[in-house]
């Protein structure tokens, strides 16, 4: 059984109370029940998803899936130009979860469920052809040699991750580190169950930026001087 972060809130309040003297943004993710799951396990995501996709205003929306949402500018972006299709978040900050939960009542978005969530453990809320699109962007590269077995994209994960993209699904990714994109596609060229249709290393003077939403971390670099950014689209055979 994988550990779990425990709900102080619920079950040892002096604790809590000290977290969210420390940050208090432990808290505020409570505000947003319909929008937010801070303690995410099957039934209680099942309880609330359902709730999303019976109201998506056509049955034929797609379902996507972000890891690593951030703020969700990204995510609500996307939710706004599709509002037939629904959207998961993934997102592990406090801050972040909170911003983009806020962001999302602000502008009544209904179609966007967060959870605080890792991506390895997709498998615990989704049944097998159940997602259309997967989007990660700027994962954390882990630069160090000897760090590189904790990225989030391996080939063991996408191996895993694939029975659980409906025909004609696609795979999404985004990063400033281009060792990291290269290594990316070459795992993706060696798999007979994906195939990139789109790559590019640097997107934002390519033709694809045109149609490109961009992040968080696209907005910092673009103040930066605009570093090298790739971007692949795959898609599932």
């Amino acid at each position: 059984m994988r550990f779990r972060p425990r709900n102080h809130r619920d079950e040892n309040p002096e604790v809590f109370t000290q977290l969210v003297k420390t940050n208090p943004y432990v808290a505020r993710v409570y505000d947003y029940p319909e929008l937010l799951i801070p303690h995410p396990n099957p039934e209680n995501f099942q309880q609330l998803w359902d709730s999303k996709k019976n109201g998506c205003p056509l049955p034929s929306g797609k379902v996507h899936l972000e890891i690593g949402c951030g703020s969700g500018r990204y995510l609500i972006e996307w939710a706004l130009e599709n509002p037939h299709d629904s959207f998961i978040g993934l997102e592990l900050r406090y801050k972040r979860l909170v911003l983009a939960a806020k962001k999302m009542k602000q502008q009544n978005l209904q179609n966007i469920l967060l959870m605080r969530e890792r991506g390895e453990f997709l498998a615990e809320y989704f049944q097998h052809n159940s997602i259309d699109c997967l989007h990660i962007n700027f994962p954390d590269p882990w630069s160090k040699k000897a760090r590189r077995k904790h990225r989030i994209l391996s080939a063991d994960f996408l191996n895993k991750m694939h029975p659980f993209f409906r025909s004609k699904g696609e795979l999404r990714f985004k990063t400033d580190h281009l060792e990291y994109f290269e290594s990316v596609t070459e795992i993706l060229k060696k798999l007979k169950t994906y195939s990139i249709v789109e790559h590019t290393t640097d997107l934002h003077q390519s033709s694809y930026n045109e149609n490109n939403i961009l992040t968080e971390f696209e907005m910092l670099f673009k103040s930066k001087g605009n570093p090298p950014i790739g971007f692949l689209r795959a898609v599932i055979q």
